[in-house]
């Protein structure tokens, strides 16, 4: 099989990328429970369902895929959901955590079709996400002087 052309261990490998992902958003709501605004938990569960079932349909839709390595690479998909992966395990804030799987969802949705740029765009909300998430809070100014 050629080397742009997705094989089914990299397709499980990806699935599982998403799926750990999806784990991490659990097990960061169930810790943060009660700071965590009921809307926000309800909507974040939702999301949690959504990758999860996202990351089991991507093992049999996204075999054959062929990416286009001059545009998108395997390694930069594998690379964008461990960095969004890690980023859920310590994020608290609960808005910030549904950016990332929201952005999680839009890159799992984009494999199966191919489409290098829209994989390409996925990968940057993802990495801007993470980036955001992360970003330290603006100080409010200081106003004593």
């Amino acid at each position: 099989m050629s080397d742009n052309i997705l094989a089914a261990k990299q397709a499980l490998q990806l699935a599982r990328q998403f799926r750990l992902a999806a784990v991490a958003v659990g097990d960061r709501v169930l810790a943060e429970w009660d700071a965590i605004p009921k809307n926000d938990r309800a909507q974040l569960q939702s999301l949690e369902v959504t990758l999860f079932n996202l990351a089991t349909d991507l093992t049999t839709q996204a075999v054959g895929i062929a990416l286009d390595d001059g545009k998108i690479a395997l390694a930069s998909l594998d690379s964008a959901t461990e960095s969004a992966k890690e980023a859920l395990k310590h994020i608290v804030d609960a808005k910030a955590m549904i950016g990332i799987v929201t952005a999680l969802i839009g890159l799992a949705a984009t494999i199966p079709t191919g489409n290098a740029l829209g994989m390409i765009t996925a990968v940057k909300n993802l990495d801007d996400a993470v980036d955001a998430a992360q970003a330290p809070t603006a100080s409010p100014p200081d106003h004593a002087s």
